[in-house]
């Protein structure tokens, strides 16, 4: 669906911007997630992870929330901290996981800086084994994003990472990403719930 939709979304916020309107892009990014992204399924796209445990994302069998980063991108005031707070209170039923893409070494070196039990994958470009999913997740959605994803590999959420300046007060960043990092939480719990309920309704 990112395929097949992203280029009209492409020309017309390209056309905004250069007539001025600056705000156009993230204006057609969020279109194009909530009418065309949303309710879709996560291809099952090889990656590989530093713990040698995963070979492919449908190895994950949580719902998860996956974050996608590369070494050169840098975390956002707050996001760290709010991420520990979060996966502190949810990892008992949700994974959290970073790709990196980035070679091995380099994915490992940039998730030091991240909680301990977040899953750590990565996609190394050189390799070439990958390139139509390099080329979707990473040159079309860009990056930081970060993705909302139910135990069935349904996607609820896809939203650019919140992007707060290193002026603003600590705390107040971090309840900032806190706050958007867990809407996207809840939506993953009404919909694992919705599920549950629907298999056993009594």
């Amino acid at each position: 669906m990112l395929a097949i939709h992203h280029e009209e979304f492409q020309r017309k916020s390209s056309l905004d911007f250069h007539r001025g309107n600056h705000e156009s892009s993230e204006e057609y990014f969020n279109s194009l997630v909530d009418l065309k992204l949303k309710g879709t399924i996560m291809d099952n796209f090889k990656v590989l992870s530093v713990d040698q445990k995963i070979n492919h994302i449908h190895d994950i069998k949580k719902p998860f929330y996956l974050m996608s980063y590369a070494s050169w991108c840098v975390p956002s005031n707050g996001e760290l901290e709010a991420l520990k707070l979060l996966v502190e209170e949810h990892s008992d039923w949700l994974d959290f996981a970073l790709i990196m893409w980035d070679k091995k070494e380099d994915a490992i070196k940039f998730s030091k800086q991240y909680h301990p039990k977040i899953k750590v994958l990565y996609v190394d470009e050189l390799s070439n084994t990958e390139t139509k999913t390099i080329k979707t997740l990473k040159h079309k959605l860009g990056l930081p994003i970060s993705l909302a994803v139910c135990g069935d590999k349904t996607i609820l959420n896809i939203r650019k990472n919140t992007q707060i300046h290193p002026s603003v007060d600590k705390d107040i960043a971090i309840e900032k990403c806190y706050k958007d990092i867990s809407e996207d939480i809840e939506l993953l719990q009404k919909h694992e719930s919705l599920k549950l309920f629907t298999k056993n309704p009594f």
